[in-house]
C-alpha cells in the first residue's frame, strides 16, 4: 500500500465513510459516499473530470491556457521530428538541429529543456548552451527509452530562492510545503539530500493561493497540486500543475498527518459538491 493510500484510508474512518481495497496491493480503493461509489487508484483521484486530468497532464495545453492569467515562464513546444508522417503536418521543424536554432534564437540561456508529459522531474534538464540543449531533445526523442516524449518543451530559466507545492481542492488550499531547500535549479530535489518542508504559514498560504486563484476562472478544477516558484526577486512564478499529485516524499519527511486531514478537508468539501451523474 502507498503511503498516501493508507492517509487516505485514515481519513475515510475520521469522517466514517466505508471503503474496501479492490486489488491485493491495497492500492485501489472504492469509498462509498453519499451518492454512490467513488474510486482512488494511487494517485488518481474522483475529484477532477477526464479532460481536466488531461489538460494539467499536458504541460503544453496547461501553458497554452493559463498564461495569459498567471506569471508562468515563456515555454515553447517541439514535437519530435521523426513522428510518423500522417503528424509531421504538426511539425515546424525537421531535425534537432533546428529545433535547437530556434530556441537559441528565441530564448535566453540558461533554458530548461523537459518531456511534455514527464512527472517526478524525470527527463528535466538545465542547458546552459545549445549543445547541452541538442543532447537533452536527443534523450527525450529517444523512442527507445521508457521516458519518450513525442514534444518537448524549452522553458525559461527563473532563478530560483524557494519552490512551493501547494495543494488546493475545489479552490480551497490544504496543503503547503516548500520543495526543498535548494537555491536554482530544484529537479528531483528528493535525489539530492532535500526534503519536503511542511509550511503552516497561513499568510504565506493566502499569498500563493491567491497567485493561482485567475486560474479557476478559466477552468474547474477539483484537486491540483501547484508547483510555484519565487524568484531572486520575490517574483511568484506558476511552473506546471499536477492533477494526481503523490505524498510518499512529504509523508517520509514529516509524517502522514498533515495529507491525513488533506485528504479530510477535500472530501468534506467534496461532499458538498453536486454529484455528477
Amino acid at each position: 500500500m502507498e503511503k498516501q493510500i493508507s492517509a487516505l484510508t485514515q481519513a475515510c474512518e475520521q469522517l466514517k465513510l466505508d471503503y474496501r481495497f479492490i486489488d491485493k496491493e491495497q492500492n485501489v480503493v472504492q469509498v462509498a459516499m453519499p451518492w454512490g461509489y467513488e474510486y482512488f487508484q494511487i494517485g488518481r483521484t474522483p475529484f477532477n473530470k477526464e479532460v481536466v486530468w488531461g489538460l494539467l497532464r499536458d504541460k503544453k495545453h496547461s501553458y497554452d491556457l493559463f498564461h495569459d492569467c498567471v506569471t508562468m515562464p515563456q515555454t515553447l513546444a517541439f514535437l519530435d521530428p521523426s513522428v510518423p508522417e500522417e503528424y509531421r503536418n504538426y511539425s515546424q521543424f525537421d531535425s534537432i538541429d533546428a529545433i535547437t536554432r530556434n530556441i537559441e534564437s528565441t530564448l535566453d540561456f540558461p533554458v530548461v529543456i523537459k518531456p511534455n508529459a514527464g512527472a517526478l522531474g524525470m527527463g528535466v534538464y538545465l542547458c546552459q548552451h545549445a549543445s547541452e540543449v541538442e543532447q537533452a531533445l536527443t534523450h527525450i526523442f529517444n523512442k527507445q527509452s521508457q521516458h519518450y516524449d513525442y514534444v518537448a518543451l524549452a522553458q525559461t530559466f527563473v532563478p530560483t530562492q524557494r519552490e512551493y507545492r501547494l495543494v488546493c481542492a475545489f479552490g480551497e488550499p490544504v496543503l503547503l510545503y516548500q520543495r526543498g531547500n535548494i537555491i536554482g535549479f530544484n529537479a528531483q530535489y528528493w535525489h539530492k539530500g532535500e526534503k519536503a518542508v511542511h509550511i503552516e504559514n497561513a499568510t504565506l498560504m493566502q499569498r500563493l493561493t491567491e497567485f493561482v486563484r485567475p486560474i479557476y476562472q478559466k477552468l474547474e478544477i477539483g484537486f491540483v497540486g501547484f508547483d510555484i516558484i519565487e524568484s531572486d526577486d520575490n517574483t511568484l512564478y506558476l511552473i506546471e500543475l499536477n492533477s494526481s499529485p503523490k505524498f510518499n516524499n512529504f509523508i517520509a519527511a514529516n509524517g502522514s498527518e498533515a495529507v491525513i486531514q488533506m485528504y479530510v478537508k477535500t472530501l468534506n468539501l467534496f461532499t458538498q459538491k453536486t454529484p455528477r451523474f
